[in-house]
């Protein structure tokens, strides 16, 4: 029981956050005009911020973790795949290019997590600055390989005229503009090297890191504000149910079959499988004319995941 009420105290804060987000944007105190510029700021300034403290005080051993980078993204990809073929199958919107497209967007509302705004606060009030390593190569994995395939099938589905190349080249440039990449390179490099900011830049980066979790998530209740329960009933859950149970399932099959030898690793590797849908999700959905069904299924999986949070945690036994 007091097992039970350490992991209710550290789920409920960024849930209870979550909630004054949202209840904020209800009473019109954050209006929708400043919600994706907010998004924005924390995913380019802030986010990266963080992922560098992290990562910059860390060892090298501690982060550069194959096994567990194996594990995650096999486990993502697989979850992708199986929903890709079971919407083109049947759940698709239409036929032909459209069906593309639209099956590609809920295939990633199953495989990508919200690792950024949601799995860093919590893996952090889990395991504080080790939390760098399982959430940097997260990242790495959704910036070099999940997004690029969304983006390359949605290319395909609506009918784009770039070439393969001209496509992987676009896609190159985008992630060479990240501010979240450069600060995982630099750093890797800093706990390489052991180099250090000078301390008027790491105080900087201090203050800038500790802003990051509230104003993310009360940026992600504020989001949810403006989603709409439309859509078809079947497809909305087979999202839910696909990230919130499939996605941890195939990662805890794929730690059976490749094992990893950090405890940490293992249980972050599951965790952050359960969280919900990427925030950028329904935007996503509604660029391809599905916006109603992946902004139903992203409110959902949100308000489930706390409960699937806390039973996985309970079932993992995490140790505190």
């Amino acid at each position: 029981m007091a097992g039970f009420l350490v992991l209710i105290g550290i789920i409920a804060p960024v849930f209870l956050i979550i909630l004054l987000g949202y209840a904020l944007a209800r009473m019109g105190q954050v209006p929708p005009a400043t919600i994706a510029s907010n998004g924005r700021f924390v995913l380019n300034v802030l986010t990266p911020a963080v992922v560098f403290r992290a990562l910059s005080g860390a060892s090298l051993g501690t982060i550069a973790r194959l096994d567990y980078l194996a594990v995650y993204s096999l486990g993502s990809l697989a979850t992708f795949g199986l929903g890709y073929v079971w919407f083109r199958r049947g759940g698709g919107a239409g036929t032909g290019s459209a069906g593309i497209a639209v099956a590609a967007v809920r295939a990633l509302g199953m495989s990508g997590a919200n690792t950024a705004f949601i799995g860093l606060p919590i893996l952090t009030q889990l395991y504080g600055a080790r939390a760098a390593g399982p959430i940097a190569l997260n990242m790495l994995f959704e910036s070099f390989v999940l997004l690029p395939l969304l983006l390359a099938l949605l290319e395909m589905g609506e009918g784009g005229h770039q070439s393969v190349s001209q496509t992987v080249r676009g896609v190159a440039r985008n992630l060479m503009r990240s501010p979240l990449l450069w600060a995982i390179v630099l750093g890797t490099v800093c706990a390489a090297t052991g180099w250090h900011l000078p301390p008027p830049l790491a105080r900087t980066v201090d203050l800038l890191a500790g802003a990051s979790a509230a104003l993310a998530l009360v940026t992600i209740g504020a989001g949810l504000a403006g989603l709409v329960l439309a859509g078809r009933r079947a497809t909305i859950a087979t999202m839910v149910a696909g990230k919130l149970l499939l996605h941890p399932l195939l990662v805890l099959v794929l730690l059976a079959l490749v094992p990893v030898a950090d405890p940490m690793f293992r249980s972050a590797a599951i965790l952050l499988a359960t969280l919900p849908m990427f925030s950028m999700f329904p935007v996503f959905g509604q660029r391809v004319g599905d916006g109603d069904a992946c902004s139903a299924a992203m409110l959902i999986a949100v308000v489930l995941s706390p409960l699937t949070l806390v039973v996985t945690m309970l079932l993992l036994g995490v140790h505190l």
